[in-house]
């Protein structure tokens, strides 16, 4: 863990809800956690189908909004905000990665990392673009099309997509689930080496217990609730 500027909190979750009705039930998505989240660090979020992984996941994303609890990314409160307010929060903190890389087809590598720049009306700097993919190791792939890339090669594209608007968390959503255990390894090795050279944070949910242990720090889940958090000695 990059012990850099260990103080700047990024996200602070304290008494986090987020319950349904389903007929006269209530169902606790996610019952009173607290989460702190600082740069420099890899979270990972473990837990069984059903006990609130997806849901801490979307509240931490601000792609939902909590209804009880505090709390605050990038130092604004989230709860209580309309989906345009949320957005605002989103950008310049928050980027995505997801188990399906949701690249465009019809554009090339560098195109498609640039898009997130075209929806913050942000001019395009290509040297900035050719930089972002030298650090996930496909500067040379800038003018390939998707079709002409490996599965693990484009959800490193989809992580430069991610990194391009300056990200200070990013949010990686079972990023493994549709690879290989190699590729699957070498995401995972790509992410510390972002942790450790650009103090990034990085919370990803993932089934696969070896690689959720590659974190600094291990938080598992049960009917929306921690039950466990380790932090990792090795790492």
């Amino acid at each position: 863990m990059n012990t850099e500027n260990n103080n700047a909190m990024l996200i602070k979750a304290r008494g986090l809800k987020k319950h349904y009705r389903r007929g006269i039930e209530t169902i606790k998505a996610l019952d009173g956690v607290d989460l702190e989240i600082r740069p420099g660090e890899m979270v990972s979020i473990l837990g069984p189908s059903g006990s609130g992984k997806t849901t801490l996941i979307n509240l931490l994303s601000c792609l939902d909004a909590p209804d009880g609890g505090e709390l605050e990314v990038g130092g604004r409160q989230v709860a209580g905000l309309s989906e345009e307010e949320l957005v605002g929060v989103r950008q310049g903190v928050l980027g995505y990665v997801f188990q399906k890389f949701h690249l465009l087809p019809t554009l090339t590598v560098a195109e498609n990392v640039e898009l997130p720049l075209m929806f913050l009306q942000r001019p395009v700097d290509r040297e900035k673009t050719l930089a972002v993919l030298r650090l996930v190791d496909l500067e040379n792939r800038a003018g390939h099309l998707p079709r002409e890339l490996s599965g693990g090669q484009m959800q490193r594209v989809a992580i430069a997509r991610a990194l391009i608007a300056d990200t200070k968390v990013l949010i990686a959503d079972e990023p493994t689930g549709n690879l290989d255990k190699a590729n699957g390894e070498a995401v995972f090795a790509l992410f510390r080496r972002l942790v450790a050279e650009k103090n990034l944070a990085i919370v990803v949910t993932t089934h696969n217990l070896a690689l959720g242990a590659l974190a600094d720090r291990i938080i598992t889940l049960e009917d929306g609730r921690i039950i466990e958090e380790k932090i990792n000695p090795r790492v």
